[in-house]
């Protein structure tokens, strides 16, 4: 055989390199997806710590074994064909040449210490002209979804009524079914929106200045409650938990103050990051803000700056994108997982990632961090 597992290893999977592969005439490969094929060899977590042994040994051996792959987006395959490569791959003694382009190579995997998100892209926006010019444009977009019967995340539903009701544009008797029932709770965040959008443009009187202080306050206190009962689950001793991470437990609020919600992925069915869920995953497994002995023992964390976070779940959705979709059109009400040997690989880490039927983010996290 040409190629062996180990020395595809070696030279290209281990740097997650693209490559384009050519085929045997004779072989499987060849008949199922033709002469050439281009994209990334795939591994599991074990797989890969299995091969990084491997190959540091003195001798290395040469087996003949499949190996997962995923084509690029530029291959024009069918979902069985993509479906087969990435449950069972192509065999290595198949391949007649391996060719990739002499970029700089690194081994991702076993890199140690924080990362920065390779490749980032800074899009300078046109300066916008005040908040009533601001709060217009997120109403034509909220508009847009509406109008496309595409569902709404929670936040975008309040902002919708919300800014409805600030620029006082009238709403029938469709539009107020779609109201989450009238719901007590709801009427009120809808309110203290309308009432922010006031101030911020500086058109709120003073009869409704105690209003938006007194709805402010709830919402500030709600979300300190959120954090407590984090802080709480965190360690036997609520006191202790406190004393030690007092600086890490200041981080936390800090950070979620400002937070409502991030979409992450628009689609058929949005995917979203709420408020709760962006405080767990903060206070389990971000280094500057975890919290409590229970956590930090045997849990995992972000080996990437703080501010990278939300950005790296957008990457990690993005790759899999497509086939939450897929699932989510087909399977209604079961909660989409990529875990164990199906965790998604983004730049050297394994992730877990479960995502309710609504669309909202339940749970994030990496399985391996090369630490020191």
């Amino acid at each position: 055989m040409n190629f062996s597992s180990e020395e595809i290893y070696s030279l290209y999977g281990q740097y997650d390199s693209f490559v384009t592969l050519e085929f045997n005439f004779n072989s499987e490969e060849f008949e199922k997806f033709g002469s050439r094929l281009m994209g990334v060899f795939l591994y599991t977590l074990e797989e890969r710590r299995e091969l990084e042994k491997v190959i540091n040994q003195k001798e290395v051996p040469r087996t003949d074994v499949k190996i997962k792959f995923t084509p690029s987006d530029l291959e024009r395959f069918t979902p069985e064909n993509i479906e087969e490569l990435d449950k069972y791959g192509i065999q290595a003694s198949s391949l007649s040449a391996v060719s990739s382009l002499n970029l700089p190579r690194k081994n991702r995997f076993i890199e140690k210490g924080t990362k920065e998100i390779p490749n980032q892209i800074i899009i300078q926006l046109p300066p916008i002209n005040g908040w009533q010019e601001l709060n217009r444009m997120r109403l034509g977009q909220l508009n847009s979804i509406y109008q496309s019967e595409k569902p709404f995340t929670p936040y975008q539903e309040i902002e919708y009524w919300g800014l409805h009701s600030h620029f006082g544009i009238k709403m029938n008797k469709t539009d107020i079914k779609r109201f989450s029932n009238g719901q007590d709770s709801f009427i009120k965040k809808v309110r203290l929106l309308e009432l922010e959008c006031k101030y911020h443009e500086l058109t709120i009187t003073e009869e409704q200045i105690n209003e938006f202080v007194d709805l402010t306050l709830a919402k500030i206190l709600y979300k300190n409650a959120v954090i407590d009962k984090e802080i709480q689950m965190s360690g036997d001793n609520v006191k202790k938990v406190m004393a030690t991470y007092k600086e890490k437990i200041d981080d936390l609020r800090k950070c979620c103050s400002s937070f409502e919600e991030d979409v992450i992925r628009y689609g058929d069915r949005p995917i979203y990051l709420t408020y709760e869920r962006f405080v767990h995953i903060y206070a389990r497994h971000v280094s500057e803000t975890q919290i409590g002995e229970r956590f930090s023992a045997g849990k995992t964390v972000f080996q990437y700056k703080f501010d990278d976070i939300r950005y790296l779940l957008k990457m990690v959705v993005d790759c899999v994108s497509d086939e939450i979709q897929e699932h989510f059109r087909s399977s209604t009400d079961q909660p989409f997982r990529r875990m164990g040997k199906r965790a998604v690989y983004v730049d050297g880490h394994y992730y877990r990632l479960v995502i309710e039927p609504t669309g909202s983010i339940l749970d994030f996290h990496p399985f391996n961090i090369a630490e020191g």
